[in-house]
């Protein structure tokens, strides 16, 4: 069958060869004296691609290039054979540099390191790591040499796979070759340090590297000062960056300025925002400081604070602008992203991929899946493109035409997964998927765990089965993949310990229900490992189903020399805190991060949070989250309002909730789930209904037979309203109305103890 394959290819490959008057085979072709003309040398030079890219056994297209003394010579030409591997690197099957530099070697003609520099710095370009690395270890093995260069590219290739432990060793390689590492290779190093949590690395790096002769400098400064988002909002490093800005090119600059700016925008730190904002160029970035003031997310603006004057002005580029794109879209407001990008092209800036994606984004959080499908299918060959199982784009306008932008690279088809699983599930997923491999795009490790999170969060799908995928879709393990596995492991013993449904904690306040004593197995559990890297000591349950299936995974992580991240400690901090109820190890973990110099997020005093609560200790919970330097969110409130509800508290659940709209943070399904709950437990079943309906119209529209529903038919059907995207903040006409809710319930809850005083008389025992 192959074989078969082979000739028909060749006989198309021949076919093509006739179209430019080219006869591979005939030996009547004159030889050039002194090399082909222009315009035969580009047909020579076409001739060759066709036949690397259509003839797909390399024994043939040797045959080919040995029977035609015009494309041997050329293909031997130290400097024709660099542009024919620049493009075969370039093309849909960039494998097909490196066997064309195998079949060199098989014509006698032995290629130097330039050859193998020309693929490096274009599959560089391409982010094509894995084979990058592929080609240099062939080159070393072909040559048995090495420069300067594609050690550097050797570096880089190992910082994007996440591979530290042969990155750390980069500069013993240097030495074994008789080279020299640069101020390039040291900062490759750097950041691989920084990108891996490891601090204490980095002072170790910078102190390594001042005595190779290559002081931290200002550049060194801007690459931290970029890096640091994946740490924490550290003023001092900040700082270091600003005071860099007049000594690094303008590139640098705008990248450093635009990590500075995300990390801020991330947290809602919108006084920072403006303040970096001020060092654009305000003729084009004006704009957007406009939209982002007219929001109704930030609070107050900090007018009176003085600071000090930017030394440059920094130019915007497309991130500049892809990143308020992304900050409008997760608060759903579709119509500020629209105008980002017309101040964008307004300003002078062409719209990149990176826009592209921040924009499909946009599209799918706001329920217009079809126009992110439009985007995108400008991008794609249109016999390559199918929407079966996608949302239709048809009727839909986007503001800007993406051909020019083709062809869609890996990241775009996951930010197409990412939204096509929220629309259409897993039968699109799988569209995406053929549509990713008839574009020449292999899947990756992020497009696994993307599957992965959809089947955790969506499908509560078993640890076991996130395993099977992430090892079918991943050609290396990822801390993320690891992340959502131990999350869902996490879940479902919470489920173990705590049960399921409301049922259960309403047996604990019943006088004719018993609660069920629960007998788990130890080896079902999650356990904690002598080492705290690369998962933060946690190690999957010790079932053989389990154990064996996760330890290649990390195997793979520790490999590599992976550290935890501050997710992995999150996982650790709730494992201990909530399933084990072990409060000072939680602690202890939280304070080893901050020994770490990581910066705590809210998912770190979450899960703090959850565990005093579920101990009893809700003054504890209520000082973790009044001292956060973050404004309490949702979670933290739902926590308190969870709290309450166990301890069969139900009026100071109401209360809490009052707080929190308050402070102008808008409910959703899981806090309105809560606050219902509380009164459940307590038997105040009528009261537990009256609860949900009075506030389930501030998250969608009542249903209209909502009155002839059972309460747990009305129970299921409003979780499944549950969307994780929201808006931090309410409109001051949305709180007035959901405090005039609450003031109603309130009323109403002290009629109803009147009316019960059985319960009253329980709750004063109680007491």
């Amino acid at each position: 069958m192959l074989r078969r394959v082979a000739n028909q290819a060749c006989k198309n490959f021949f076919s093509s060869c006739r179209n430019i008057h080219l006869q591979p085979f005939s030996t009547s072709i004159p030889r050039p004296t002194l090399g082909p003309g222009a315009e035969d040398a580009q047909n020579y030079h076409q001739t060759l691609l066709t036949l690397f890219l259509t003839v797909p056994q390399n024994h043939k297209r040797l045959s080919v290039i040995q029977n035609s003394p015009a494309l041997r010579e050329y293909f031997c030409d130290p400097e024709k054979i660099l542009q024919l591997l620049y493009d075969l690197a370039s093309s849909k099957t960039p494998r097909t540099a490196l066997l064309a530099v195998n079949l060199s070697r098989q014509l006698g003609h032995t290629l130097g390191m330039s050859a193998y520099e020309v693929i490096a710095y274009r599959l560089g370009t391409l982010k094509e790591w894995e084979l990058l690395l592929y080609v240099i270890r062939s080159g070393k093995h072909n040559t048995h040499q090495t420069t300067a260069d594609l050690l550097d590219w050797r570096a880089r290739g190992l910082l994007e796979t996440e591979n530290y432990t042969q990155l750390f060793a980069i500069p013993d390689l240097y030495i074994a070759n008789g080279l020299v590492p640069s101020r390039r290779t040291w900062h490759l190093i750097l950041s691989g340090y920084v990108r891996n949590h490891d601090l204490a690395g980095a002072r170790e790096c910078l102190t390594k590297m001042t005595a190779a002769g290559h002081p931290p400098n200002y550049s060194t400064d801007a690459l931290i000062s970029t890096l640091y988002q994946n740490i924490g909002p550290d003023e001092q490093v900040k700082e270091r960056g600003l005071e860099a800005l007049a000594h690094i090119p303008p590139r640098t600059a705008t990248h450093m300025m635009n990590s500075l700016m995300n990390l801020r925008l991330k947290i809602y730190d919108l006084d920072e925002v403006f303040y970096l904002l001020s060092a654009y160029d305000q003729t084009k970035v004006g704009p957007l400081v406009s939209l982002l003031s007219a929001t109704t997310i930030q609070g107050s603006r900090d007018t009176d604070r003085i600071r000090p004057a930017f030394p440059v002005i920094v130019e915007p580029d497309a991130i500049t602008f892809a990143m308020f794109i992304d900050f409008f879209a997760h608060v759903h407001d579709l119509s500020r992203c629209l105008a980002v990008v017309q101040h964008m092209r307004v300003s002078g800036v062409d719209p990149t991929l990176r826009v592209v994606t921040s924009l499909m984004r946009a599209y799918f959080l706001s329920g217009q899946g079809g126009a992110a499908v439009r985007l995108v299918s400008g991008l794609c060959d249109p016999g390559t493109f199918s929407t079966e199982n996608l949302p239709s784009p048809d009727d839909y306008v986007v503001p800007f035409e993406t051909a020019a932008l083709a062809p869609p690279t890996r990241q775009v088809f996951n930010y197409l997964l990412r939204g096509v699983l929220g629309s259409n599930g897993l039968p699109g997923a799988r569209t995406v998927i053929r549509l990713m491999r008839a574009n020449h795009i292999k899947p990756n490790s992020q497009t696994g765990q993307i599957i992965a999170s959809h089947m955790h969060r969506v499908q509560r799908a078993q640890p076991r089965v996130l395993m099977r995928m992430v090892r079918r879709f991943s050609p290396r393990f990822t801390l993320k993949e690891a992340h959502v596995i131990l999350s869902s492991t996490l879940r479902f013993q919470k489920y173990l310990v705590d049960g399921v449904g409301w049922d259960v904690t309403a047996a604990k306040f019943s006088e004719t229900r018993m609660e069920a004593e629960r007998h788990i197995p130890e080896r079902a559990m999650t356990g904690v490992g002598m080492s705290f890297d690369p998962l933060a000591g946690l190690q999957v349950p010790s079932r053989a189903r389990q154990r064996g299936t996760f330890k290649p995974i990390e195997q793979s992580l520790r490999g590599r020399g992976i550290k935890s991240d501050r997710a992995a400690m999150a996982l650790r901090i709730r494992h201990d805190a909530v399933i084990k109820g072990d409060m000072p190890s939680a602690a202890a973990v939280f304070d080893q991060m901050l020994a770490r110099g990581l910066y705590p997020t809210r998912h770190h005093f979450s899960a703090l949070m959850e565990g005093y609560a579920k101990s009893g200790d809700l003054d504890a919970a209520i000082q973790i989250m009044e001292s956060t330097t973050f404004q309490p969110d949702v979670v933290m409130f739902t926590i308190l309002i969870v709290g309450y509800a166990r301890q069969g508290e139900p009026q100071m659940a109401l209360d809490t909730f009052r707080r929190m709209v308050g402070e102008g943070i808008k409910p959703d399904v899981p806090v309105i789930d809560a606050v219902a709950s509380a009164f459940f437990f307590v038997g105040a079943y009528e009261m537990c209904f009256r609860v949900l309906t009075t506030l389930w119209p501030h998250i969608g529209p009542l249903p209209a037979d909502i009155n002839q529903a059972s309460l747990k038919s009305a129970v299921v059907y409003f979780r499944s309203l549950h969307n994780r995207g929201h808006m931090p903040k309410m409109s001051l006409e949305s709180r007035r109305q959901l405090s005039e809710d609450l003031r109603r319930l309130t009323k109403e809850w002290r009629q109803w103890l009147l009316e019960h005083p059985r319960h009253r008389r329980r709750k004063q025992k109680k007491s």
